[in-house]
């Protein structure tokens, strides 16, 4: 279990500023000019190629500050229950790449509904005297209604689809975006991040002995990075490479006490959610 207990928010007004482009000269060599376009338009080409996180991951959401989430309808988002813990959840921030701009797009929460089975391990417990190594949940689902829909445009903000399967193939390339910190017991990054993962068999997860393959989805970094997770990155969504939405990020391999790329991390699988998540919201 890895949300934040500590979170920062800044709003900041950011200045603008242009500068003058030197003009050619009549002396400059006509080659150097050919081979400075080129380059010129293949770094813009290569920039435009390259889409921002948001856009990558339009679904996801900023909860309550400390907590990622995703948007499943224009007035319903999904994360984690535990993420209950360590917010009082009244608001969403969507639409955007940065948490402290202005530039999202802020909803406010009109109620919450959490899975009647979530259940969650013992928190509160000195990891060193009690050799905690990770803290695990159950039914790791929180649904979040808004007060107002969100502005759905298919670029930004966008509704991701629920995974109905009964069971993820192993080996699918996997990703999700949130706002967690880069260290164990750090504060929320300003700007979202993106990690790569792939799914992985329950064998892999099963020496991690709270691990249950009912209503979890094991899943691992894929090389070089071999990407994790942290604390703050809990309740983000996990989608395959079709926008389908697989999993909820829940807990991570030894989170007790670090942050480590290579580790495990688990994911509340949405499948095994659908009809719940269908009987509240009628999506």
């Amino acid at each position: 279990m890895f949300a934040n207990k500590q979170s920062v928010l800044a709003v900041i007004a950011l200045a603008a500023s242009a500068c003058a482009l030197p003009q050619p000269g009549a002396n400059d060599i006509p080659d150097l000019k050919q081979k400075s376009a080129l380059v010129t338009t293949e770094i813009t080409k290569t920039q435009s190629d390259v889409k921002a996180v948001h856009e990558r991951f339009p679904h996801a959401v900023l909860f309550g500050g400390t907590c990622g989430g995703s948007i499943i309808s224009p007035k319903w988002i999904l994360t984690a229950g535990h993420c209950t813990l360590f917010t009082n959840g009244h608001y969403v921030l969507a639409g955007t790449n940065k948490s402290d701009d202005q530039s999202g797009i802020i909803r406010y929460v009109k109620r919450m509904v959490i899975h009647p089975l979530f259940s969650v391990g013992p928190y509160w417990l000195d990891v060193e005297d009690f050799n905690l190594k990770q803290v695990a949940a159950r039914w790791d689902f929180l649904l979040v209604e808004l007060e107002e829909p969100l502005p759905v445009d298919g670029k930004t903000i966008k509704v991701a689809t629920l995974d109905d399967q009964p069971n993820l193939p192993i080996g699918v390339d996997v990703g999700y975006a949130g706002y967690g910190t880069d260290e164990h017991g750090g504060v929320m990054r300003k700007d979202m991040h993106a990690m790569e993962l792939s799914t992985q068999s329950d064998e892999v997860c099963s020496k991690l002995e709270q691990y249950n393959s009912l209503d979890m989805i094991c899943a691992k970094g894929r090389p070089p990075r071999f990407d994790s997770a942290c604390n703050g990155d809990s309740g983000s969504g996990l989608v395959d490479g079709e926008g389908r939405l697989v999993g909820v990020a829940s807990w991570v391999e030894n989170d007790a006490f670090e942050c480590r790329n290579g580790n495990l991390v688990v994911f509340s699988r949405v499948s095994r959610a659908r009809d719940w998540i269908r009987e509240v919201t009628e999506i």
